[in-house]
């Protein structure tokens, strides 16, 4: 008697579908600046003098940029504020979710999301960084924004509404970016937009169309 195991072949999909903000996004990427001197920190590199600061710069500093120059987003953030709006008692999860569900960075180089959006506005925070210590941040906020997502998962494991609900979910009460709903904040939430045709087609197809673009 074989004890060989049949195992189906996997069906994948690419669902595409746009979200559009509802709050404010706030973002806080690391500059090579503060991560040459954690760097320099650990390896026992005593600083120089603190340079002075440059508002303008570090405003800049912590916007996430594509390769072509548009703002964008990190497809794992993405994926991370999707994962953290499962649960079991919704039925979905979170690990089901982490090997089933992909998203497809419009810029492959920095994995990151482009996003749909003017010009950001700097916020100057008050910010608490350690035992009695405060600072001064200087960040984007995008007050209007929206991104098309590029889901490519397994048609086995999830379902077409089971994923849009997720993002209905993760848009109301997880956020993205700095002081989202799941870090007791109100920015970056964001919602589906129900004027954009939700499209799903297999992978072979999705990439021979982007390779025929």
């Amino acid at each position: 008697m074989s004890n060989l195991v049949a195992l189906e072949q996997m069906q994948q999909s690419i669902l595409t579908t746009r979200i559009v903000g509802t709050s404010p996004f706030i973002q806080h990427k690391w500059s090579e600046k503060a991560i040459r001197m954690i760097e320099e920190k650990q390896a026992g590199i005593k600083t120089k003098n603190r340079e002075p600061r440059n508002p303008q710069q570090e405003f800049e500093d912590a916007a996430y940029v594509c390769e072509n120059g548009v703002f964008g987003f990190p497809a794992g953030g993405v994926k991370a504020c999707l994962i953290g709006a499962a649960h079991k008692d919704l039925g979905l999860e979170k690990t089901l979710l982490r090997k089933s569900l992909f998203i497809i960075p419009d810029d492959k180089v920095n994995n990151l999301v482009a996003m749909e959006t003017s010009d950001p506005v700097m916020r100057q925070d008050v910010v608490k960084i350690g035992m009695n210590q405060t600072d001064l941040r200087y960040r984007p906020e995008f007050r209007d924004w929206a991104m098309i997502l590029r889901f490519e998962y397994d048609s086995q494991a999830l379902a077409k509404d089971t994923i849009l609900n997720l993002i209905q979910r993760a848009g109301f009460g997880v956020g993205l970016g700095e002081w989202r709903p799941e870090r007791g904040g109100e920015n970056g939430r964001f919602e589906l937009d129900q004027e954009f045709q939700t499209v799903i087609v297999g992978k072979e197809q999705y990439l021979a169309e982007a390779k025929a673009a």
